[in-house]
């Protein structure tokens, strides 16, 4: 019979095989040589058997031997390639380790960086709030003051009629006083003249006195 080695090679059985040996009486079979030297008269038959079974003993220790040894290398083959294979992996397992060692790092500083993010990106949402008040504050002030503005242009332009309408009744009294003044130059004018013309008929009754007296006179 044959047992499997731990590298699935079929090896054989320690045992002595007992079908290669020759046939021998009851007596001799299952026994040492030494055993069945005792057993019996020694004779040259016995002697001979003897000699079989211990040349049978000597080929079956050798072929267990050379098994033995080639087992052994099988597993020192395997042992081999079982050392090659865990260097591989110990060499992976330690660059496995050495990657997730940088990962970690890397997901360390990424961590790191999404907390600075998030930290301004909070800053960030608040000075968004505030200018989002102060838009609203301008807006409202912006309503105000179109509103104002509004009520100005009306009031400007209630002005602008109102000094249209000024400037027409200023334009019609300054024809009314260049009217005034042409007349009072007019008045003034045959003022003098009356003036003038009633000097001149008082200097004529003097002279027409002074006449009329001479004459009474004379």
């Amino acid at each position: 019979m044959q047992a499997k080695s731990p590298t699935g090679r079929s090896t054989p059985t320690l045992g002595r095989p007992g079908g290669s040996r020759p046939s021998v009486s009851g007596s001799v079979r299952g026994t040492s040589p030494t055993q069945r030297l005792t057993i019996g008269p020694v004779d040259d038959k016995n002697i001979i058997t003897l000699s079989q079974l211990c040349t049978e003993d000597l080929d079956a220790k050798m072929r267990e031997k050379k098994a033995l040894n080639k087992m052994l290398e099988d597993l020192k083959r395997s042992k081999m390639q079982y050392d090659n294979k865990f260097s591989k992996k110990k060499k992976e397992v330690d660059s496995a380790t050495v990657e997730t060692m940088q990962m970690d790092k890397k997901l360390q500083a990424v961590n790191n960086s999404n907390r600075v993010t998030a930290a301004e990106l909070a800053g960030i949402q608040n000075e968004n709030e505030r200018l989002r008040q102060d838009v609203e504050a301008l807006r409202a002030n912006l309503s105000e003051v179109l509103a104002a503005y509004e009520r100005e242009c009306e009031e400007i332009e209630s002005l602008k009629q109102t000094l249209q309408s000024t400037r027409k009744e200023l334009m019609v009294e300054t024809k009314q006083r260049d009217i005034v003044q042409q007349d009072l130059r007019a008045s003034r004018t045959a003022q003098t003249l009356m003036v003038h013309r009633l000097d001149d008929i008082e200097r004529r009754n003097r002279v027409l006195k002074t006449c009329v007296a001479n004459t009474i006179n004379s």
